[in-house]
Protein backbone atom coordinates (compact mmCIF):
# COMPACT_ATOMS: atom_id res chain seq x y z
CA UNK A 1 0.00 0.00 0.00
CA UNK A 2 2.84 2.45 -0.13
CA UNK A 3 2.52 3.21 3.96
CA UNK A 4 5.78 3.93 5.61
CA UNK A 5 5.50 2.29 8.85
CA UNK A 6 9.47 1.19 10.13
CA UNK A 7 8.78 -2.66 10.40
CA UNK A 8 10.74 -5.15 8.16
CA UNK A 9 7.90 -6.84 6.80
CA UNK A 10 10.01 -9.84 5.53
CA UNK A 11 11.88 -9.97 8.82
CA UNK A 12 8.35 -10.19 10.81
CA UNK A 13 7.09 -13.02 8.19
CA UNK A 14 10.36 -14.88 9.05
CA UNK A 15 10.00 -14.55 12.93
CA UNK A 16 6.36 -16.09 12.14
CA UNK A 17 7.69 -18.95 10.49
CA UNK A 18 10.30 -19.85 12.98
CA UNK A 19 7.91 -19.20 16.16
CA UNK A 20 5.45 -21.64 14.74
CA UNK A 21 8.38 -24.22 14.17
CA UNK A 22 9.54 -23.19 18.40
CA UNK A 23 6.10 -24.01 19.60
CA UNK A 24 5.15 -26.58 16.57
CA UNK A 25 1.97 -25.34 15.69
CA UNK A 26 0.82 -22.90 13.73
CA UNK A 27 -0.19 -19.39 14.76
CA UNK A 28 -3.36 -17.81 13.55
CA UNK A 29 -2.19 -15.31 10.94
CA UNK A 30 -2.74 -16.30 7.78
CA UNK A 31 0.03 -13.60 6.78
CA UNK A 32 2.95 -16.40 7.55
CA UNK A 33 1.42 -18.74 5.13
CA UNK A 34 0.40 -16.44 2.58
CA UNK A 35 3.58 -13.97 2.54
CA UNK A 36 3.53 -10.85 0.89
CA UNK A 37 1.35 -9.67 -1.53
CA UNK A 38 1.61 -8.30 -5.11
CA UNK A 39 2.02 -4.96 -5.40
CA UNK A 40 0.53 -5.21 -8.82
CA UNK A 41 -2.43 -7.02 -7.88
CA UNK A 42 -2.94 -10.77 -9.15
CA UNK A 43 -3.69 -11.97 -12.90
CA UNK A 44 -6.56 -14.09 -11.62
CA UNK A 45 -8.49 -10.75 -10.65
CA UNK A 46 -7.19 -9.00 -13.70
CA UNK A 47 -10.05 -7.18 -16.28
CA UNK A 48 -8.13 -7.32 -19.56
CA UNK A 49 -11.20 -6.67 -21.43
CA UNK A 50 -12.03 -3.61 -19.24
CA UNK A 51 -10.73 -0.59 -21.06
CA UNK A 52 -12.44 -1.75 -24.34
CA UNK A 53 -15.28 -1.84 -22.41
CA UNK A 54 -14.75 1.75 -21.12
CA UNK A 55 -13.96 3.02 -24.57
CA UNK A 56 -17.21 1.37 -25.71
CA UNK A 57 -19.15 3.25 -23.20
CA UNK A 58 -17.04 6.53 -23.89
CA UNK A 59 -15.40 6.92 -20.53
CA UNK A 60 -11.88 8.08 -19.87
CA UNK A 61 -9.39 5.23 -18.96
CA UNK A 62 -8.94 6.55 -14.90
CA UNK A 63 -12.93 7.01 -14.91
CA UNK A 64 -13.94 6.04 -11.98
CA UNK A 65 -17.73 7.23 -11.74
CA UNK A 66 -20.00 8.57 -14.65
CA UNK A 67 -19.91 12.03 -15.83
CA UNK A 68 -23.06 12.92 -14.73
CA UNK A 69 -22.47 12.71 -11.08
CA UNK A 70 -21.32 15.46 -9.58
CA UNK A 71 -18.21 15.79 -7.25
CA UNK A 72 -20.81 15.78 -3.51
CA UNK A 73 -22.95 13.58 -3.19
CA UNK A 74 -26.45 14.42 -2.65
CA UNK A 75 -29.42 12.28 -0.92
CA UNK A 76 -32.38 12.22 -2.77
CA UNK A 77 -35.37 14.40 -0.93
CA UNK A 78 -37.61 11.02 -0.09
CA UNK A 79 -35.05 9.54 1.86
CA UNK A 80 -34.18 12.44 4.13
CA UNK A 81 -35.99 12.34 7.48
Amino acid sequence: MGIEHGWDVDRVLWLGRQMERTIGRRLRSEAILNGRTLKEGHPRFARPGLSKLKAKFGEDPGQQLPKEWGDKAVLPEKYKA
